[in-house]
């Protein structure tokens, strides 16, 4: 029986919601881009799949569409393995015309940009080359630092710099204000104080007219409207275009997986995307036809990006995989190997049965893949560590150490798939203790130090930033081939 007075009195309970974090990226989720028209007229943008018979029905099973995704569910282990999928993203047939783009590589911390006379060379719209005054920048706040960076004799010059992100990492990109054909950018180096590597701009874009939407233009598209990682199409660009789309992929810890039945791409632009070091694009070889080429690509990106990065033992590599539904290439050759070899392109040969061969010139697929995964659920687990209480993290050494437990568990997941291994650390560099960093890559796989809290400057304490934090792991890379010696005695 209630009282005439309130219980609260005593006690008082109060019920908490769980804060949302976020879920880790999928990164075996894999974007195929078709250039046909669905069937179902309300079709929409995309599509997602777990399986080839919804595209049989989508597109028909005389599609490419179809033929791709048979290639891909069709290997074992495959990206449904690892909780995957498959989005199709058709391109637009008639595209509006699009300005050249460049977008930086990486996050810039634009408190650090403390000169005033800074200028950023660049050739717009084939015009000629020259030096653009930037000058000092403001970053008081992200609005007022996009505002510094786009002064009057850079708005009058036609371009535009957009800025997204936070002032301390923000994504910087760079846009002609034209569209069309004649739409270009090309980042010089500024004779006076060169904002462009900081800013992380470099290289050159070309817009597009009207039409069939290119697949760069179609990526930075469909990368707004739903997650994947992996990306295969049956449009291979022109050798300007490639280069300019795997300069796009390489900003974007996504992994662009091209096959191509031309040998001369393996000197030509297969080299050229090596010696640009764009890892994030896999150049596969295959010479009977642009359609077995393609379907090499789908079949090798369903077996490739099939890593449960949460299971035990899980971690894989392509070299010497077969590929379901693929005969070996009958058109390989010891010099074609070789040429293959020294570009970093991956070839499905013929060595009595049929196997995938890569030389990791351009590193190797699994590398490339596992780390992505690695930085990518880091940043989760840092961001979910950080939003995820309901009250506050102290700046002490006990609040960096529970962010330093939310990394601890990511490279103990990663130890356990099979990615990282206790080893011996053979670089000379190093942090924190030195015993310290050695004896825990050698007893665990992977080492965490992060800067003294004491040591923090008033500048990053009053921000509430976090002291820097420094991880090391140990590849636990993979055996590909061996060498035996026999000696026998009579």
């Amino acid at each position: 029986m209630a009282g005439k007075l309130s219980i609260s009195n005593f006690i008082q309970v109060t019920l908490l919601a769980a804060l949302r974090g976020l879920a880790d990226v999928n990164t075996s989720a894999l974007a195929f881009f078709a250039d046909e028209v669905p069937i179902p007229s309300n079709y929409g943008d995309y599509g997602i799949y777990t399986g080839p018979d919804g595209v049989a029905d989508d597109f028909g099973a005389n599609s490419d569409a179809y033929r791709i995704a048979v290639s891909v569910f069709s290997q074992s282990p495959n990206i449904m393995s690892a909780g995957g999928y498959l989005v199709i993203i058709p391109r637009k047939a008639s595209a509006p015309a699009t300005a050249a783009t460049l977008l930086g590589t990486g996050p810039v911390d634009l408190t650090k940009l403390t000169a005033t006379d800074y200028k950023i060379s660049l050739a717009i719209d084939g015009g000629a080359d020259a030096d653009i005054t930037i000058g000092a920048i403001d970053s008081t706040s992200l609005l007022t630092a996009t505002a510094s960076l786009n002064p009057y004799a850079l708005e009058t010059a036609g371009a535009t710099i957009e800025v997204t992100g936070e002032l301390t990492a923000a994504l910087i990109t760079l846009k002609s204000d034209t569209t069309g054909a004649t739409s270009a950018l090309t980042v010089g180096s500024a004779a006076a104080t060169d904002i462009a590597p900081a800013l992380k701009l470099a290289g050159s874009a070309t817009g597009a007219a009207t039409g069939t939407e290119r697949l760069k233009d179609a990526i930075l598209r469909a990368s707004a409207l739903v997650p994947f990682f992996g990306i295969i199409s049956t449009d291979k660009p022109a050798d300007a275009l490639f280069l300019e789309t795997a300069k796009t992929i390489q900003t974007m810890d996504k992994l662009w997986i091209v096959g191509s039945p031309t040998v001369g791409d393996i000197k030509g632009i297969f080299t050229t995307i090596l010696n640009a070091g764009l890892t994030h694009t896999r150049c596969l070889f295959y010479s009977s036809s642009a359609d077995d080429a393609f379907d090499f690509a789908a079949g090798y990106a369903g077996r490739g990006l099939s890593i449960d990065f949460s299971g035990f033992n899980t971690a894989h590599m392509m070299h010497g995989k077969e590929i379901v539904g693929m005969v070996a290439d009958p058109g390989m050759t010891q010099t074609v190997l070789t040429d293959c070899k020294n570009a970093g392109v991956d070839f499905y040969g013929d060595f009595g049965v049929p196997k995938v061969f890569t030389s990791g010139e351009n590193q190797f697929f699994d590398q490339i893949y596992s780390r992505l995964a690695f930085k990518l659920r880091l940043t989760i687990a840092g961001f979910n560590f950080l939003t995820t209480t309901n009250t506050k993290i102290p700046q002490t050494e006990e609040g960096m150490n529970g962010l330093k437990g939310a990394y601890r568990k990511v490279c103990k997941q990663f130890v356990d798939a099979g990615v990282f291994a206790p080893g011996t650390w053979l670089s000379s560099t190093t942090f924190g203790k030195p015993e310290d960093h050695y004896r825990n890559i050698a007893g665990f796989g992977y080492y965490i130090y992060s800067m003294p809290i004491s040591s923090q400057s008033a500048t990053d304490r009053n921000a509430r930033k976090a002291p820097a934090t420094y991880i090391a792991a140990k590849d636990a890379g993979a055996l590909h081939s061996a060498d035996v010696s026999v000696m026998i005695e009579a």
